[in-house]
């Protein structure tokens, strides 16, 4: 159910158990695996995750929801949804206790993916937080880690057409690849070997150089290191970036995207991180937007993956369904 409170939308799934079943393979670290944050906790029972939310700072939640999987003792009185910087760091920490597990052997990449996933669809959220959750806080920390399903989208002058290149992540069993799926494709390298790849967006000499950087290494626990150095002179550290990590600073006439599809009456359309799901209406041939505003369709039913099953968003009151913060795999249906 979709709701608007205020400036803010809330998210609320159908009710379930805050566990998460088969959350992970048999790992080889069984203990030290618990997580207690600011924000959730994930505590394991075999290879079930019992996940709890103890923030009280995301959002203000209805009547209804409640008791929604939250934590017996967590009380939750806002006057409004509201989200706080210092909600964004508990948040970013939380992913980082998971990350560190994840180094630990408690589970793989893409179990972690899977469980950060599974906790975005537990709890009523903002969408644009449930964003936060699954991708990390990237308006904070200035970098997404691009994991399967995000595509990459590049808009390279060239002339009175410019060139737009999608580049898709696809997984390869813990690491991924960057595939070109389509366009000329010049503006990045394609990295020949599998990694794990860092999206970093930073400013140049002035603040109106804005950049955009992938960077990509071997093992994903050296992400940190590397983007630490990276950071430290991002303008020399591309030509040496060390055996075995890539590192291609994209250059300052390219636009670059990071996203991923959504479906709208049956075609794959990109949408930005964080974009809203109106911007998946009136693309043009070549991928981009068309300029102006597009007619308002009519009768749109939208459906967004729920463990796994997509199921359709019903709205509640006057809440616009189309500037509802996008998702991957989000299916758009509505009369032509």
């Amino acid at each position: 159910m979709l709701q608007q409170e205020g400036r803010t939308q809330i998210l609320t799934p159908p009710v379930s158990k805050p566990e998460i079943k088969k959350a992970r393979a048999h790992p080889s670290q069984q203990k030290g695996c618990d997580v207690e944050a600011d924000s959730f906790s994930v505590a394991w029972h075999g290879n079930t995750a019992l996940v709890g939310m103890k923030t009280e700072t995301y959002y203000a939640p209805t009547a209804d929801s409640r008791a929604q999987g939250t934590d017996a003792t967590a009380t939750v009185a806002e006057t409004g949804p509201r989200v706080y910087v210092d909600a964004m760091a508990q948040l970013e920490n939380f992913r980082e206790a998971l990350a560190a597990r994840e180094d630990a052997g408690c589970f793989r990449d893409d179990e972690g993916a899977h469980l950060r996933q599974s906790i975005a669809e537990t709890f009523p959220f903002p969408p644009q937080v449930a964003a936060f959750l699954r991708f990390g806080t990237y308006m904070r920390t200035g970098f997404i880690d691009l994991t399967p399903d995000f595509v990459l989208r590049l808009v390279s002058p060239t002339g009175a057409d410019p060139d737009v290149s999608f580049y898709e992540v696809k997984s390869m069993d813990g690491p991924v690849r960057i595939v070109l799926a389509s366009g000329a494709g010049k503006a990045l390298a394609v990295p020949e070997t599998p990694a794990y790849f860092r999206y970093l967006y930073w400013t140049g000499g002035s603040t109106h150089n804005f950049r955009t950087t992938i960077l990509g290494v071997p093992a994903r626990a050296m992400l940190h290191d590397a983007t630490t150095q990276f950071l430290a002179d991002p303008e020399a550290h591309c030509a040496k970036p060390g055996a075995g990590i890539f590192c291609q600073s994209i250059a300052v006439t390219v636009g670059m995207n990071a996203g991923f599809y959504v479906h709208v009456n049956g075609k794959e359309t990109f949408v930005r991180l964080g974009g809203q799901l109106g911007e998946a209406l009136g693309e043009a041939r070549n991928g981009m937007r068309l300029r102006g505003a597009q007619p308002i369709p009519q009768n749109v039913m939208v459906r967004r993956i729920f463990h796994g099953k997509l199921i359709p968003i019903k709205v509640d009151g006057a809440g616009n369904i189309l500037s509802l913060v996008a998702m991957p795999g989000d299916e758009i249906v509505f009369d032509k």
